[in-house]
């Protein structure tokens, strides 16, 4: 990918940080309770779970000079991920639990402060070049920072559109955002099935992609 595309898709990042930023500063105590259409998670609970990606991104953990492994691709990752019996299934209960907690440690002041820390992740972002190695987490591959951010960006949008159904607002995402988070679920469903369920030439959608 170009640089220019990485850098695109660094700003889309930082507006949707922003976002949670904003909406999570207009809360109130029952919102923040709110359920959410992902089962047994509030809004609390998601601002926690999404809000690990900013100090994650600013402060990574070291790459070792010495790895020589071909990366892995973002599709590559979130096709393995949410295949049946994946991390995304596997791990489902365990990952909902630590977002509880963290949710339940951090004040409501704490969770928000994850977000307003983004220009700091966005500006380390900014500094690394696109095809720089950054450990993929719980594995011994890698990937790139160009494919990194690009999982990141689409969690960010995916969880901000649950969080604003809770909360029963309106879908309002940064555009380059929702676009550059359907190319990559676009990306993720099998080319072929994809096309023709798309173009109604077909019955048998490809979708979802994720759990």
């Amino acid at each position: 990918m170009s640089d220019s595309e990485h850098c695109d898709r660094i700003d889309a990042l930082e507006e949707v940080w922003e976002r949670w930023a904003e909406i999570g500063t207009a809360l109130s105590e029952q919102q923040w309770s709110s359920a959410t259409r992902c089962a047994g998670w509030d809004v609390a609970a998601l601002y926690a779970h999404v809000g690990m990606f900013p100090p994650a991104v600013a402060d990574p953990p070291a790459t070792a000079e010495e790895i020589t492994a071909n990366p892995v691709t973002a599709v590559d990752i979130l096709r393995g991920f949410n295949v049946p019996g994946g991390a995304a299934h596997e791990m489902a209960d365990q990952v909902a639990r630590a977002a509880a907690s963290t949710a339940a440690e951090l004040d409501r002041a704490g969770l928000i402060a994850r977000y307003t820390d983004g220009p700091r992740a966005v500006a380390a972002l900014r500094d690394r070049a696109a095809t720089s190695l950054v450990p993929r987490p719980g594995t011994s591959a890698v990937t790139t920072w160009s494919e990194a951010v690009r999982i990141v960006l689409m969690e960010s949008v995916i969880h901000l559109l649950d969080v604003l159904d809770g909360l029963n607002l309106q879908p309002e995402v940064p555009a380059a955002a929702l676009r550059e988070t359907v190319h990559l679920l676009a990306e993720i469903a099998d080319p072929v099935s994809f096309l023709e369920a798309a173009t109604g030439r077909s019955g048998h959608s490809p979708l979802p992609v994720l759990r």
